[in-house]
C-alpha cells in the first residue's frame, strides 16, 4: 500500500487546522499575559521618562543659582555714539565712568606690488612670525611662483597659525594682500625669504617691496583717566565684571558708561525655578493618578515611587518657609509654588543677595534640594535604578516570546507528528475497510 505524504488526503482528517487550532489555543494564555505586560511596562518607561525629564529641568533651573547666579544682574549702558559698547555681570559694581577711546585695535595689513597675473615671482622659502610666536615655513615650489600660487600656498601650508593672503585684481595688476588674524601688536607680521631663485625677497618685510596698508596698532582706551592698551577692541578685564567692544576711535572725547542693578534677570531665572518646580510635580502627580469615574489612572498608579519624591520635595520646601515666603514664594495647597513679583522686588532692593542665600552652592536649602534631586537623578539615583529595571524587564519579554516561539514550534511538531500518524492509520483502517467489503460482496 502506497504511504500517504499529505495529512488528511485518503482519511479526509483536517491535520492543519487541528493542529493551528490546538497551537494557538496554547499559546493564547502566554500571549495575553506578555502583551499585558510588555503595555504595562511601555506605559511606566514612559511614565518615568517624563518624570525623569522634568526632575532633570528643574535640576538645570536650580544649577542657574550657582556661583553668582543668585545675585542681581547688571545692566550697562552707554552714551550715545560712545565708540563702544558694554555689558556687565553680577561681579560689577554699581557707578558711571567716563570712557574715551583713543585708537582701535588694527590687523596688520601688507600688499605687494602688482603684476601681471602670469608673472612668476619667484620660488623658494617664505618665514612668517605672526608678533612674538613661533616662526613657520611656508614653501613655494619651482614653476609655481604666481602671486595665485604664493596665496595658495600660504593659505594651505599656514592655515591656522595666523596669517591669510588674497589677491585683488586691479588694473595694473595681481595684487598680494596678507593680514594678520591678530589685531594690535601682538600680530605684528615679519617675513623673510630664503632659497630658490631669490624672487621671493620682494616679499620680505625688510628690504622687500611691500607696502603697509594697516599698522599692527593696539587699541587705548581710558576709563576715568586711567590709560589701558590692548591687543584686542574686546576687553574683559578692564573694569570687574564689565565687557568693553571698542568699535570707534574718538581721541580726546569721554563718553558715560553706567552700570546699574538688574533685579528683573534674577527675577526671570526664579521664576524659571518655580515653573520647573510646578512642572515636575504636576507630572508626578498625572503618572501616578489613582483613576477612577471619569478620571484615567496614571501608569504608575499604585508606585510608591513618585509619592515618596514629591513629598520629599514638599518637605524640603516646608523646611525653609519662612525664607521662601520672605523672597515673595508662596505653595499652594497642592504644593506648587507661586513668585510675588512685588514683594520679590522690595525683598532684593532690602537684601541683593537673599536668593543666593536661600538657593545659592552653600545655602542650606540650596545643598539639601541639590543632593535630593542627585539621589533621584543622578547616574545612580532611584529614577536610573527604576528606568533600568523597566529596560531589563522589556529584554526579558522579548526573550520570552523569543523561547515561546520556539516552544510553539516544537509543540507544533509533536501535534503534526501524532495527527500525520492518525491521519495515516484511519487511511489505512479505512481501505481495509473498502477492501474486505469489496470481497464480501463477490462471496455473497
Amino acid at each position: 500500500m502506497a504511504t500517504l505524504t499529505s495529512a488528511g488526503i485518503g482519511s479526509g482528517l483536517q491535520v492543519d487546522n487541528i493542529v493551528a487550532g490546538l497551537v494557538a489555543a496554547e499559546r493564547k494564555p502566554a500571549d495575553d499575559r506578555l502583551n499585558a505586560l510588555e503595555s504595562t511596562t511601555k506605559a511606566q518607561i514612559s511614565a518615568f521618562g517624563s518624570i525623569t525629564s522634568a526632575m532633570s529641568s528643574l535640576n538645570a533651573a536650580l544649577d542657574k543659582f550657582k556661583a553668582d547666579g543668585g545675585l542681581p544682574g547688571r545692566k550697562a549702558s552707554v552714551g550715545t555714539d560712545a565708540g563702544f559698547t558694554a555689558s556687565a555681570t553680577s561681579k560689577a559694581v554699581v557707578g558711571t565712568y567716563s570712557v574715551t577711546v583713543e585708537a582701535l585695535a588694527t590687523a596688520h595689513k601688507l600688499q605687494s606690488a602688482a603684476v601681471a597675473a602670469s608673472t612668476v615671482v619667484g620660488d623658494g622659502k617664505l618665514t612668517f612670525q605672526v608678533g612674538g610666536g613661533t616662526a613657520f615655513n611656508v614653501v613655494i615650489e619651482a614653476g609655481k611662483g604666481t602671486l595665485a600660487d604664493i596665496r595658495d600656498a600660504i593659505n594651505k601650508q599656514a592655515a591656522g597659525k595666523g596669517v591669510t593672503a588674497t589677491i585683488v585684481h586691479g588694473d595694473d595688476g595681481d595684487v598680494l594682500t596678507l593680514t594678520s588674524d591678530k589685531t594690535g601688536s601682538a600680530g605684528a607680521l615679519s617675513i623673510s625669504a630664503s632659497g630658490g631663485n631669490g624672487g621671493l625677497s620682494v616679499l620680505a618685510t625688510s628690504g622687500g617691496t611691500l607696502t603697509q596698508l594697516a599698522a599692527a596698532q593696539d587699541a587705548v582706551v581710558t576709563v576715568d583717566g586711567i590709560t589701558r592698551t590692548s591687543s584686542s577692541n574686546h576687553l574683559t578685564d578692564l573694569i570687574d565684571g564689565v565687557t568693553l567692544d571698542l568699535t570707534k576711535a574718538a581721541p580726546g572725547v569721554g563718553f558715560s558708561l553706567g552700570v546699574a542693578a538688574d533685579p528683573g534677570s534674577l527675577k526671570d531665572t526664579l521664576q524659571g525655578f518655580v515653573t520647573a518646580y510646578n512642572a515636575a510635580l504636576s507630572t508626578m502627580r498625572k503618572q501616578s493618578a489613582a483613576g477612577g469615574e471619569n478620571a484615567t489612572a496614571g501608569a504608575l498608579s499604585g508606585d510608591a515611587t513618585p509619592r515618596a519624591i514629591m513629598a520629599s520635595m514638599r518637605n524640603t520646601i516646608s523646611n525653609s518657609y519662612a525664607e521662601f515666603a520672605a523672597l515673595g514664594l508662596k505653595t499652594a495647597v497642592d504644593g506648587s509654588l507661586s513668585l510675588d513679583g512685588s514683594k520679590f522686588d522690595a525683598a532684593i532692593a532690602t537684601n541683593p543677595g537673599a536668593v543666593k542665600s536661600l538657593l545659592g552652592d552653600d545655602a542650606e536649602f540650596g545643598k539639601n534640594m541639590r543632593g535630593l534631586l542627585l539621589n533621584y537623578v543622578g547616574d545612580d539615583g532611584l529614577l536610573a535604578s527604576r528606568n533600568k529595571s523597566l529596560a531589563d524587564r522589556a529584554k526579558s519579554i522579548t526573550q520570552q516570546r523569543t523561547d515561546l516561539d520556539a516552544r510553539m514550534d516544537r509543540l507544533e511538531t509533536a501535534y503534526r507528528v501524532r495527527f500525520t500518524a492518525l491521519d495515516t492509520m484511519m487511511a489505512q483502517l479505512q481501505s481495509t475497510s473498502s477492501y474486505i467489503s469489496q470481497h464480501l460482496g463477490k462471496s455473497s
